[in-house]
């Protein structure tokens, strides 16, 4: 790799996650780098439906909700909270390519989507905001690192 032209910036909106924009930020300043921001909303939310009351985002609770009410409701909290907290988050002066809300087993999409559009480096925060899943898969950051096709900084 002789530079970095495309950065994949992977965020769930946590402190960790704020921290790498920043650094994929400076990144960007430095190399002249595109950043593509990437979220991955994985199906939990929407299987809390199936479990009963359970509050997420804000004060919707789920159980009064359809899985596309659901699934409307976490990508309207990510386009008002999520994604612009993260373009801030990256600072002045930076190019922010693309910002794309995904559904599927995160890390397993922020690969591919790094894959398919030709990024040259993946960063994201060292820790998110915990799940179920995390549980079951590992951390996504361990999953990241350990299945991506281009190099990957992982963020305090």
């Amino acid at each position: 790799m002789e530079t970095i032209k495309r950065i994949l910036l992977a965020t769930d909106g946590s402190d960790h996650a704020l921290h790498a924009a920043a650094f994929a930020g400076m990144l960007s300043r430095e190399t002249g780098a595109n950043i593509d921001i990437v979220t991955v909303h994985n199906d939990d939310a929407v299987m809390l439906n199936a479990m009963g009351p359970a509050i997420w985002p804000a004060t919707v609770p789920y159980s009064a909700m359809s899985a596309e009410e659901i699934r409307e409701t976490v990508e309207q909290h990510a386009t008002e909270t999520t994604l612009p907290d993260t373009v801030k988050a990256c600072g002045e002066g930076v190019h922010i390519g693309a910002k794309v809300q995904l559904w599927g087993q995160v890390s397993e999409q922020i690969c591919a989507y790094a894959d398919d559009h030709a990024c040259d480096l993946i960063v994201l925060g060292t820790r998110g905001r915990s799940s179920f899943s995390k549980l079951l898969l590992g951390s996504v950051s361990t999953q990241v690192t350990s299945h991506a096709h281009c190099p990957v900084t992982l963020v305090r």
